[in-house]
């Protein structure tokens, strides 16, 4: 691993032992920060890490905390959410920083790092192996999570407690029910919730809230697709 950013051009596979567990990971091709030169060996550095996001079960992203976050470093983690893969964020060189970076940077995550809230964030130096601990038990709860599973019935227990304290609000005079739902699959768990009428976005990320805070999914995007069903005319 080098220093400098796009240094690293090729994926590299490597086994590693961590507390007795062995991983594969996948070093990335580095890409540089700037995004107006993502072009020729950028470009296709670019390439080679969305299809190593594509293999992976769990991607670390691995973010510079002495310099601000830039387009680049959102963009994969996009592309990691957007894969449906378990996520943890580390901040590489937390110990080199100082009181000043380390208040803005809380706020840097705050506003960039909004809609990935959900993910474990380990703060740890490459180069002097602190806190390379903690990352273990970060990648275990987020494949715990990606992998769980929520009973039909307790799913749907939960649901109708949420409904009857939040109903969705009134749209064009009606109000849409949510009638039942069940979880499709995992990796990622997606979520299918058939209801009377359409649910707005909001109450949607309102949903996915609820669910995070009463079965956790840390680490772990969410999927939540609504069917309507129509009454049926007599």
């Amino acid at each position: 691993m080098h220093e400098t950013a796009g240094t690293t051009r090729d994926p590299v596979d490597e086994l590693v032992e961590l507390k007795g567990i062995p991983w594969w990971f996948v070093d990335t091709a580095g890409i540089r920060r700037r995004v107006h030169q993502t072009k020729g060996a950028d470009f296709y550095a670019s390439l080679r890490t969305q299809a190593a996001i594509e293999k992976a079960e769990v991607a670390v992203v691995l973010l510079d905390a002495s310099e601000t976050l830039t387009e680049q470093d959102t963009r994969v983690i996009s592309q990691v959410v957007d894969a449906g893969r378990a996520l943890v964020i580390a901040y590489n060189k937390w110990d080199l920083m100082d009181e000043d970076r380390r208040h803005y940077l809380e706020r840097e995550i705050e506003r960039e790092l909004v809609q990935v809230q959900w993910a474990p964030r380990v703060n740890v130096s490459a180069k002097t192996g602190w806190h390379a601990d903690r990352l273990v038990p970060a990648l275990e709860r987020s494949l715990e999570s990606w992998d769980r599973r929520i009973p039909t019935g307790r799913l749907n227990a939960f649901l109708g407690e949420l409904v009857a304290a939040h109903p969705h609000p009134l749209r064009g005079g009606k109000q849409p029910r949510i009638l039942f739902a069940t979880q499709a699959s995992t990796r990622p768990p997606r979520f299918v919730v058939f209801a009377s009428g359409f649910l707005e976005a909001g109450y949607r990320r309102f949903i996915e809230r609820r669910l995070r805070e009463t079965f956790g999914f840390e680490g772990s995007p969410i999927e939540i697709s609504v069917r309507v069903r129509e009454k049926r005319k007599r």
